[in-house]
């Protein structure tokens, strides 16, 4: 699970919705959307036109350190595009050996005005995530150090090799790394911003948002969160002079310590 890649989907998707000609028709995690059978290319959502959000291959490079709270690269997908109804007749399964016809939505072929509505929508789609008075997308900025890279393609049938109305922007953002403890959302931080969008939403938001702060615990003391935060084992702890004791007293104080250096005789100072 990461948590920062959950809200660059959201966020999109709020960002989003009825701010496009796609209306509200904006889908979090659809993966399948564009699906292809004997037919050619079909689409799952109502007709008209249709942004789908999800989050692709993500990269890390935490150099030496074991972060595994890390994130990288992260590829946030957008596909859109333009559906028409079509109809068909099938076999009936009510009356053996008669017909009947069927509505469903197929993404067309792509032509002059298809066209011109798919290049409109990714417009709004790129200036929707820009929009400084936009509150989703200004919180989805925050989360999101750089882009990196910025590709487009056109949908296509692997089956016939046609091409159809509909794209597929991704965004390779350098995505900040996920909250490990409470202390790294502080008030005002874009996370909990994030948490703030969703605390104010619907019923499912505020479910989805406790959900999510379920999945951070509280900062510990600060011995152990400096060995979670980089991943030091306790033996490389001790090889580095701190003697981590789980649970000790906090009460306890140092009486002894022993100074050793090379090529001397360890020399004992008391409190």
């Amino acid at each position: 699970m990461s948590l920062v890649r959950i809200a660059l989907r959201m966020l999109a998707v709020k960002a989003l919705k009825d701010r496009t000609v796609a209306g509200d028709n904006v889908l979090d995690s659809e993966i399948g959307i564009l699906g292809e059978d004997e037919k050619g290319l079909h689409i799952k959502p109502k007709k008209g036109r249709f942004i789908a959000v999800y989050t692709d291959d993500a990269e890390a490079k935490p150099d030496e350190q074991r972060a595994f709270h890390e994130n990288g690269l992260v590829n946030l997908c957008l596909e859109y595009g333009v559906t028409d109804a079509m109809q068909e007749e099938v076999d009936d399964p009510d009356r053996p050996g008669s017909k009947m016809k069927v509505i469903f939505p197929t993404i067309p072929h792509a032509s002059r005005m298809h066209d011109f509505y798919l290049d409109i929508l990714g417009r709004q789609i790129r200036s929707g995530l820009s929009d400084g008075q936009n509150e989703a997308a200004e919180v989805l900025r925050g989360l999101i150090r750089r882009v990196v890279k910025v590709t487009c393609e056109r949908a296509g049938s692997d089956r016939t090799g046609e091409r159809v109305a509909a794209q597929k922007l991704t965004f390779t953002v350098d995505a900040l790394q996920d909250p490990q403890f409470l202390d790294d959302i502080p008030a005002g931080a874009p996370f909990a911003k994030f948490l703030a969008i969703l605390a104010s939403g619907d019923v499912d938001d505020q479910k989805l948002g406790a959900l999510i702060l379920d999945h951070i615990p509280a900062s510990p003391e600060d011995l152990e969160e400096a060995r979670e935060r980089i991943g030091l084992t306790l033996t490389e702890l001790g090889s580095l002079g701190f003697e981590y004791v789980p649970n000790a007293d906090e009460d306890s104080e140092i009486t002894n310590v022993t100074i050793d250096v090379t090529g001397k005789q360890p020399v004992e100072v008391g409190a």
